[in-house]
């Protein structure tokens, strides 16, 4: 079960670093990067706390006023799809 998930999660980083685009402010790009790189692709760490901790910093970056409308939907649609993930694990 773990295997799907982390082939999950793998889909989930490739979407988030959509955010990776010069429209998005260097902040916003930077604070994407540093939750897929240091919380959500992270497996020496428990896998209901690496979503938490990446659907929270995502949050921190959707609250950004400088981020575009188009990528604050982005953020929203994968903090859905994070919070079905942790669904599915208890």
């Amino acid at each position: 079960m773990s295997t799907d998930i982390e082939t999950k999660l793998q889909q989930v980083a490739t979407v988030i670093n959509q955010l990776d685009d010069p429209k998005v402010p260097r902040n916003i790009r930077k604070g994407a990067k540093d939750a897929v790189e240091q919380w959500l692709l992270n497996t020496n760490k428990q896998i209901d706390v690496r979503i938490a901790i990446t659907q929270n910093k995502l949050e921190e970056l959707y609250e950004d006023p400088n981020i575009p409308p188009e990528f604050g939907t982005l953020i929203l649609q994968i903090n859905t799809a994070l919070e079905q993930m942790l669904g599915e694990l208890f």
